[in-house]
């Protein structure tokens, strides 16, 4: 759950203040002025009271260890642990502001709840970098909270506070420094904090088939394979770097996580962050154990061991603060040792953050409060989803849906309709919400809102995102230019390094043989000048409407930062274009297409019939002029593939990202048949594709294999793309 605690610096008067106590809060006496720091919790036992699938022990906080650091993170300025226990209430630290604080300085104050290390380890850190590196053992850890012996008795969870002056804001992307002290000791600094548990939580549900029957006897028990037990105190500052935690199998046990009945059951468990290699699932991925004695045609089985695996196939990892909820059947004996489980097949599996719920404690009539499962929604190919989002409100809920649109192939945020497209539940105060869009037919992802606002007027939203099949984004180039042109210069010319000053390349023939018996030899000249080449490097300045103005560049007779430039196509589509295919059809497969050992593809025929299931096209910044630079000598098929090949090879393209970082993309190849076929098929006949412009318009298209024909072709003669694959890092 997303647990929250404010953090008030309040002014309150210098008078002692009287002891305060109800039923949801315990106020300790304080003795302050607006120098002190107070943190106020939320209370812990009227949640549990509001949300009634939420256990009162993974909420529950027993100690706060609040850590504040300067803002460079190099220095700890103050550690304290504060006991809290299970109850409600405000807690104070003991410093002064003035005492620690410089005026106006800003700090990053770290909240660390239920850690089971001592509170010297965290008075010793010197730095917010240490504590990042900072790991807890629980070897236990699957059990917190139960009487088991040396189990964990709290969840560690962490949190850093923001500003929240007005008592609405919202929580940082990112922690965020702040201002603790002004000077002034009378006015307060409210923050706040939301605190996250450092454990998944996994629910296994596994319901009788109808060719069993459950039998309890003394055998019955669970334990975990491969369960993560080791975590670092507060989420790593690089995810992509975080190690993987230590991993043990501890011994099997029933207890209270293990409910039991006539036709379900379920276990429990708590597992630490925990990713794996799809190949090394047995060695490094977590799985349960379970032994289920059941009846199987009038045989009874007190040993049968099944393994199921607490992960879905595509989701290799556990997260901290999420719950990951298993199904399955029993319908046949499992194994009798426990060294060679039956593994269940055909599981089912939901992913979701774990309980995260806001309550307004200071209700007149009761809490109020309105938490959605979710923020974001993907939709892959389906046109109902009525399992993911789950809601719970203290009144009924009204859902309505806004801002539905799309990318066009221009990069522009294009209104779509709202017609078919619709949130609802039954009814109810808390449960499952449905979303029903028709399938986008367009290849475009379609983004949509659902707002969520109960009779108490708290609002939610999920935004979502549907994709069809095949859906294709695009991202607008800057500049181009190949990775061989240079000479000398110890780098190739590009628009932003002069280097030797090579923007241009033709092709060459030099007859080795004799006037009547000619003998040619093929290579490659390379322009520093003007001149045309069948390929000048160009540079992109993009229009309001999404097309560009697209120029060469030349670094002759230049001697300042930037290059001349000269008009090459106005009004022209600069814009790379990123398809992803996520079904076979009948004419093509999808699959990543081979390369050779020379770094191409692989010309052969089953290699022919392969989509990559995620890959680029070139824009406009890579078109070969097929009248210059004598490209005719390119007169045979396979001279045009050698030609073609040669330049997706070397060429590179450049674009910015959101954050105006320059990224190169080097790794273009000469596309499969296949992928051309598909290219020209979602592509339109003119301007009636939505998802991607009309890209390919000459008779024929070099492929690795050799030409293409397209039908949809305008104009005569044989030209190229090139492709890339592109898959998240």
């Amino acid at each position: 759950m997303k647990r929250y605690i404010y953090i008030l610096m309040c002014m309150v008067s210098l008078l002692a203040a009287q002891s305060c106590i109800n039923d949801d809060f315990e106020f300790e006496q304080i003795e302050s002025t607006g120098d002190y720091i107070s943190l106020d919790i939320s209370s812990l036992r009227l949640h549990t009271r509001a949300v009634i699938a939420s256990e009162a022990k993974e909420e529950a906080v027993s100690h706060l260890d609040v850590l504040i650091f300067n803002k460079d993170g190099n220095k700890n300025v103050y550690t304290e642990r504060i006991a809290v226990g299970n109850s409600s209430g405000t807690v104070n630290l003991s410093m002064r502001r003035s005492d620690y604080l410089e005026e106006g300085a800003e700090y990053f104050v770290y909240v660390i709840a239920n850690s089971t290390l001592s509170e010297n380890i965290f008075s010793e850190l010197s730095s917010i970098a240490e504590l990042h590196e900072l790991k807890q053992y629980d070897e236990r850890v699957h059990i917190t909270g139960s009487s088991v012996k040396d189990a964990p008795t709290h969840f560690l969870m962490d949190g850093v506070a923001f500003l929240n002056s007005n008592g609405n804001a919202t929580e940082p992307m990112k922690p965020t420094a702040v201002v603790l002290y002004d000077g002034n000791d009378k006015e307060s600094t409210r923050l706040k904090v939301f605190l996250r548990r450092a454990a998944a939580k996994v629910v296994v549900r596994l319901n009788k088939g109808d060719n069993v029957d459950f039998v309890e006897n003394a055998h019955i028990g669970y334990y975990l394979r491969n369960m993560p037990y080791s975590t670092a105190v507060i989420p790593f500052a690089n995810p992509d770097e975080k190690p993987n935690p230590m991993l043990r199998t501890p011994d099997k046990i029933t207890g209270e996580y293990f409910s039991w009945s006539e036709n379900v059951i379920e276990i429990t468990a708590y597992v630490y962050s925990h990713s794996w290699d799809v190949n090394r699932f047995f060695e490094e991925g977590t799985s349960l154990i379970v032994n289920i004695p059941l009846k199987f045609d009038g045989v009874e089985y007190e040993n049968s061991y099944y393994q199921i695996a607490l992960r879905p196939s595509h989701l290799l990892n556990f997260e901290r603060n999420y719950q990951y909820t298993v199904t399955g059947t029993i319908n046949a004996p499992g194994a009798e040792e426990v060294s060679v489980p039956i593994v269940v097949d055909e599981l089912k599996y939901t992913v979701r953050e774990w309980d995260e719920v806001n309550v307004d404690v200071n209700g007149e009539n009761g809490p109020k409060y309105l938490t959605v499962n979710n923020n974001l929604l993907s939709m892959h190919n389906v046109a109902k989803d009525s399992l993911t989002l789950q809601f719970s409100s203290s009144s009924k809920i009204s859902i309505s849906v806004f801002d539905v649109y799309y990318i066009n192939k221009f990069g522009i945020k294009t209104s779509d309709s709202h017609t078919g497209i619709s949130g609802t539940t039954d009814g109810g105060v808390s449960g499952n919400i449905t979303v029903r869009s028709p399938l986008p037919t367009n290849n475009t992802i379609r983004y949509f809102g659902l707002a969520i606002v109960n009779e108490e007027g708290l609002r939610d939203t999920v935004y979502v995102e549907q994709y069809p099949l095949i859906y294709i984004t695009n991202q607008q180039g800057w500049y181009s230019y190949r990775d061989d042109f240079k000479k000398t210069a110890v780098a190739p010319t590009t628009y932003e390094y002069k280097g030797d000053g090579v923007i241009n390349v033709s092709y060459t023939r030099t007859n080795k043989g004799t006037y009547q018996r000619p003998v040619y030899e093929y290579g490659y000249e390379y322009g520093t000048g003007t001149g045309s080449g069948f390929w000048r490097s160009k540079v992109a300045t993009p229009l309001d409407n999404g097309m560009s103005d697209i120029y060469y560049y030349s670094w002759n007779n230049v001697r300042g930062d930037t290059p001349n430039t000269s008009s090459a196509e106005r009004g022209g589509n600069a814009r790379m274009y990123h398809v992803r295919v996520t079904s076979t059809s009948s004419y093509y497969n999808v699959g990543r297409p081979r390369m050779t050992v020379d770094g191409y593809t692989d010309p052969g025929a089953d290699n022919a019939e392969l989509v990559s299931p995620s890959f680029m096209i070139a824009s406009r910044l890579g078109f070969i002029n097929s009248s210059a630079g004598n490209i005719s000598y390119a007169n045979t098929d396979s001279l045009k593939v050698e030609l073609y090949r040669n330049h997706c090879a070397n060429y590179v393209e450049v674009y910015k990202d959101k954050a105006g970082n320059k990224v190169e993309l080097k790794d273009w190849r000469l596309p499969t048949e296949a992928e051309l076929k598909i290219i020209m098929d979602i592509q339109g006949t003119g301007n009636d594709a939505e998802a991607i412009d009309y890209l390919l318009n000459a008779a024929y298209y070099v492929s690795a294999s050799g030409p293409v024909r397209n039908s949809k072709n305008s104009t005569t003669g044989t030209a190229g793309r090139c492709v890339r694959d592109a898959y998240e890092k």
